[in-house]
């Protein structure tokens, strides 16, 4: 009986360390990259004038956050962790929740230098889609491009689809973004 629980006893270290070692110990885990923190490194366009770094709060709810007016684009140059995904969340300013206007259409591209592959996009309303007065959380597989120098690109557009030129109020946040180990 003593042996039994000897041997079970083992068992249950064994895969306690197994455990551990998956969470913690393997290469890359708990690895993260904070995309505020290396937003001074980023191309800015049309101008810089028209990003900064704030903490907003969306339905009482605060985030860090890299806030754009108009049409934008950023371009982080960042390799590729193993297992790594793209978290952030979207929103608008809470200043253009009744304000007239179409919306900004988010999306991200990353391009490998080669080729370029839209991975996400969402339209942002609030003003006809009460349910968009909120952070709205993405996230992001990036495990096709581990281990690659990659261009991963922030882009803020109007309207559905990114259509429309009416850019009036268009007040974006990219939330807490950062690649993270999933």
């Amino acid at each position: 009986m003593k042996g039994n629980r000897a041997v079970v006893t083992a068992v249950v270290v064994l895969v306690l360390i197994a455990a551990g070692w998956w969470l913690f110990g393997r290469p890359g885990a708990g690895q993260s990259v904070d995309l505020i923190e290396t937003f001074e490194g980023t191309r800015k366009q049309p101008a810089e004038s028209q990003f900064q770094v704030i903490d907003a709060t969306l339905n009482g709810e605060t985030k860090k956050a890299i806030a754009s007016d108009g049409p934008t684009r950023i371009t982080w140059r960042v390799k590729i962790p193993d297992d790594a995904w793209l978290r952030v969340d979207v929103g608008m300013k809470p200043e253009v929740w009744e304000a007239e206007g179409e919306g900004a259409y988010f999306f991200v591209v990353v391009s490998d230098g080669r080729n370029s592959e839209q991975l996400y996009s969402q339209h942002v309303h609030p003003l006809a889609n009460t349910a968009d007065r909120k952070w709205m959380p993405a996230f992001i597989d990036l495990s096709a491009y581990s281990g690659e120098e990659v261009e991963l690109i922030f882009n803020v557009r109007a309207g559905a689809g990114g259509k429309s030129g009416n850019y009036t109020n268009i007040h974006a946040l990219w939330g807490a973004p950062a690649i993270v180990i999933r």
